[in-house]
């Protein structure tokens, strides 16, 4: 799937550096709680679950919580995975708030508001149900195409680089307005591995310079309650495997071409 993706992306960013007109973005946005977050996290910690169901998808096996009030939402996923790897891949549920602190780090706006919370004597992860986006599974496994796409694509390669994220699939690629994915399910994030799980073919200008401005201090100070230390060194280790990359091609095809603006 991956694989596909990226030879996909690259086609997309060729494409727009030729001048093709992206399409319109002029649909609102299904990120509703982007200048919401406050309210969504309260919303999402104290909020009465009132009643439980399985989703039906989905390895970890997350259920749906119903709860009141319905407002600003109505449910959310919830993801009781303590750490560990029980299967043999590493699993937590804390990987999935880790990845949303990330994201408001990196101003990435991509992640679904996610906390630590208690529903019936049980400790895990409470993540914004999004109403309204489908995934890329459910829009017959198929990535939109077209050169609008080719940014939130070279965001998401790259923002699961730097989490050494294993696990993007169809399932977990939710499809917005033009222009708009979000990603889900980072339970298998944040591994203490060096590898990259993605080419470096190129990057999105903007989400790069974040990265490369990130500080150990920074990711602990965010991340730290969450994962150890040991994977936060993971990933400064994986940002300096992608910069080493991205310098050899930008010195092979120019910087324009590989840092995409």
């Amino acid at each position: 799937m991956i694989r596909g993706l990226l030879v996909w992306t690259l086609a997309c960013s060729t494409a727009a550096l030729h001048g093709q007109t992206p399409a319109s973005e002029s649909a609102a946005s299904a990120r509703t709680w982007i200048g919401h977050e406050a309210r969504i996290e309260a919303h999402l910690k104290n909020a009465e679950a009132v009643r439980l169901e399985d989703i039906g998808t989905g390895v970890t096996k997350p259920r749906r919580a119903y709860l009141r009030p319905a407002d600003p939402f109505g449910s959310l996923v919830w993801k009781v995975l303590p750490p560990g790897r029980p299967a043999g891949y590493w699993e937590s549920y804390k990987s999935e708030i880790a990845a949303y602190e990330l994201d408001k780090l990196l101003n990435l706006r991509m992640i679904p508001p996610a906390v630590e919370r208690q529903i019936n004597g049980e400790i895990g992860a409470a993540v914004m149900w999004v109403e309204g986006p489908r995934s890329v599974k459910q829009m017959g496994g198929k990535v939109p195409s077209g050169p609008v796409w080719g940014k939130a694509l070279r965001k998401m390669l790259l923002f699961d680089n730097l989490i050494g994220n294993p696990d993007r699939n169809a399932g977990n690629i939710m499809v917005g307005p033009p222009g708009e994915l979000i990603l889900i399910d980072h339970s298998r994030a944040f591994v203490t591995g060096r590898d990259l799980p993605n080419k470096v073919e190129r990057v999105d200008a903007e989400l790069w310079e974040a990265v490369m401005a990130l500080t150990r201090d920074d990711l602990a100070r965010v991340l730290r309650p969450w994962i150890e230390d040991a994977a936060i060194d993971a990933i400064v280790t994986r940002r300096t495997r992608m910069a080493a990359e991205v310098e050899k091609l930008v010195a092979k095809k120019g910087r324009a071409l590989v840092i995409v603006r």
